[in-house]
């Protein structure tokens, strides 16, 4: 009898907490993973991780396309599963399936698809095509049409493509409360964005209690398993730039829209779909899609539903069963949730017994994990090297 050919590793595009995830799902099963990174981040020194293969510079273009098609043949990967870890990586590996897919097997879709979640200015069309309620938001063509359109303050400058504006200031968003500020804002994104990537959206009141997530997974739109979340604290409080912690609660009336809106993308795989509630008319009004691993997906293993590995055996045609999602559980980035829980006790949200208590029950880490404990000294390097890089940054510019 011939020697049966041994499962796909998987080649991760991007080293961070999110990698890590999947590493570890994938790895405890006897999966391995090439982590490819510009910056080692905690995947990077995972137990889990065979080869380390740095880059230089981004994770796009014809230059990375090539060296991720030379990589195969140099390494041995070919028909390995390709992650692409961040939105921008996504779109590169969306907008070149064609070259890829003749190496790698992919969970990405092309562009066609992924464009439903990537730009914002097609999700809110999305929205409004559906009925799925999004929060108020105008596309002024230049500085001149602020004072045309109806805005209501405070608002927020909002980037069509959130990296473009997140790399640059680390937000996600530029806060206004009158038009002058509004003015100054618009000119420090169209110095960084292109106009057209520069949206104006009103702020809905709340905070992370607020905030909520569908996360699923999808075959060509068809929702095969499903949970909800709160997000209850990010940071920044304001406008964070990702969740610090998430726990895993029931709110079914979430289900029903995003199916609408996963079933008119057909997107298929691993999907997170974030609303908040609005108080002043209690309507779950849409932010974002992630359709890539997000950053509290470890919590979904934890409530039964392992996403990553899920994703893994449906591309080796091995398609999901019927899995009920097991609550109760939440997921913490001490990193990050130590000083959003001191922003919020400074903000009077919240007490510092109040904090303690909610990090008490059946915790999930984003990283620290005793049966694989190197990880956490990479994120904490890699924090401080991104701290001393921003203060260096400031103090040439101050």
């Amino acid at each position: 009898m011939p020697t049966p050919a041994p499962a796909p590793g998987a080649v991760l595009l991007g080293s961070d907490f999110k990698a890590l995830g999947v590493v570890r799902s994938l790895g405890r099963r006897g999966i391995p993973s090439v982590v490819i990174d510009n910056t080692p981040r905690s995947a990077w020194f995972s137990r889990y991780v065979v080869k380390r293969l740095p880059w230089e510079g981004q994770m796009e273009g014809d230059a990375f396309l090539s060296f991720l098609l030379q990589l195969a043949k140099d390494h041995r990967l070919d028909r390995w599963i390709l992650f692409p870890l961040q939105d921008e990586v996504v779109e590169f590996v969306s907008r070149n399936t064609q070259e890829l897919a003749k190496v790698y097997q992919l969970v990405t879709q092309s562009w066609d698809v992924i464009q439903w979640a990537n730009d914002k200015r097609c999700t809110y069309r999305m929205a409004e095509t559906l009925g799925v309620p999004y929060p108020k938001t105008c596309y002024p063509a230049s500085e001149a049409d602020l004072e045309t359109q109806e805005i209501v303050y405070p608002a927020i400058i909002k980037p069509a493509i959130s990296v473009h504006l997140q790399y640059a200031v680390r937000l996600k968003a530029l806060p206004a409360s009158t038009l002058d500020e509004l003015r100054a804002q618009y000119r420090l994104a169209a110095s960084i964005i292109p106009p057209d990537e520069i949206m104006i959206q009103e702020i809905i009141p709340g905070g992370g209690k607020e905030q909520f997530s569908v996360a699923a997974y999808c075959k060509d739109g068809r929702v095969l398993l499903s949970m909800t979340a709160r997000r209850t604290r990010q940071y920044p409080i304001d406008y964070g730039l990702g969740s610090s912690f998430v726990e895993a609660i029931e709110v079914p009336e979430l289900l029903e829209p995003a199916k609408r809106l996963l079933e008119y993308m057909k997107v298929s795989g691993m999907v997170e779909v974030e609303f908040k509630q609005d108080p002043r008319d209690q309507l779950y009004k849409l932010l974002d899609i992630n359709v890539r691993p997000w950053g509290w997906h470890t919590l979904c293993a934890a409530c039964g539903l392992d996403f990553s590995y899920i994703e893994y055996q449906d591309i080796l045609g091995h398609a999901p069963g019927s899995i009920t999602p097991r609550y109760g559980a939440h997921w913490v980035r001490l990193i990050t949730d130590l000083p959003a829980g001191l922003q919020e006790r400074r903000a009077g949200i919240t007490t510092l017994p109040a904090y303690l208590r909610s990090l008490t029950g059946k915790t999930v880490f984003s990283v620290f994990d005793w049966r694989d404990p190197m990880p956490a000294l990479g994120d904490l390097f890699s924090a401080l090297r991104r701290s001393r890089r921003s203060a260096h940054k400031q103090g040439a510019t101050g």
